[in-house]
């Protein structure tokens, strides 16, 4: 947020604002939540209002601070069907294979990850449709963000529950491979990459192009943790997306995560367009 409201009704910039003068009780614009102020430092580049998740600072469900597209909100709701992907019987699941070939290229898995044996069961299912009325809505295999896209809108919390995805042989579930900003922290944090790669969703809040890199800094309302995507300029020609095209946006972000202990939050390189897509 780059504007909050006063007590006294007034709306002041996250650039001008000074606690001396305007004092501590500033306001979200649209639902009146108390937010706080961040200025610039070690984790951004531009001043921003937010909320802390907490008590009233939190955006009402109203508020155009707190909108989400679908794709998310299927995501959201997800987190409600959590099972453990170890004590499941896959034979009940729709198994997609996972496969963004151009991944190769960007970065090594960031964390070993333990390929399962050839003479293992679960590499010899038979990836057929478990439910044959549902052929038009699912997928025989995931080669990009699109496809991740597509499939979020185009079914149910309840039905991507019943999906598992096969990433190189190691099974999982749409909600811990598409992943929000905290569940980022938390992994990159405690370095518990039980994927080699992840896919972040959340809304791009400031973009920052500079001559040696390029920073994509996720919104951080509502008690989100910092999360920052960079570019180094010798990709610049393989990535193309503008500041204009990305401010204010919801996206899937594609790559390999790590931890920034200096500036305490979550980082992850791109280097392809593909790595990122914009949601509608």
């Amino acid at each position: 947020m780059q504007n909050a409201l006063l007590p006294n009704g007034q709306t002041v910039n996250a650039y001008e604002y000074d606690p001396q003068i305007h004092g501590y009780e500033i306001f979200c614009y649209y639902c009146k939540a108390k937010v706080s102020h961040v200025g610039i430092g070690k984790r951004n580049d531009v001043p921003f209002f937010r909320t802390t998740g907490r008590n009233e600072s939190i955006h009402e469900d109203y508020c155009p601070e707190k909108r989400q597209v679908k794709q998310i909100k299927t995501l959201k709701t997800l987190n409600n069907y959590t099972v453990d992907i170890n004590k499941i019987n896959i034979s009940d699941f729709h198994v997609i294979k996972v496969d963004f070939g151009y991944n190769d290229i960007t970065h090594m898995p960031h964390g070993e990850i333990s390929e399962i044996s050839k003479n293992n069961p679960k590499k010899k299912l038979n990836y057929t449709l478990s439910y044959s009325n549902r052929k038009n809505c699912l997928v025989e295999k995931i080669t990009s963000l699109a496809t991740i896209a597509k499939l979020l809108q185009k079914n149910t919390p309840k039905q991507l529950s019943k999906i598992a995805l096969d990433i190189s042989g190691k099974m999982t579930l749409v909600n811990q491979l598409v992943i929000d900003q905290n569940q980022a922290y938390e992994i990159a944090k405690s370095s518990n990459f039980y994927l080699p790669w992840f896919i972040i969703y959340g809304k791009v809040r400031s973009v920052v192009k500079l001559n040696k890199v390029m920073f994509i800094n996720f919104d951080e309302q509502d008690g989100l943790k910092p999360f920052t995507a960079y570019i180094f300029s010798g990709h610049y020609k393989f990535f193309t997306y503008t500041k204009e095209q990305l401010e204010g946006k919801h996206v899937l972000l594609q790559g390999n995560i790590k931890f920034n202990e200096r500036y305490n939050k979550t980082e992850l390189q791109v280097i392809l367009n593909k790595q990122l897509y914009l949601l509608n």
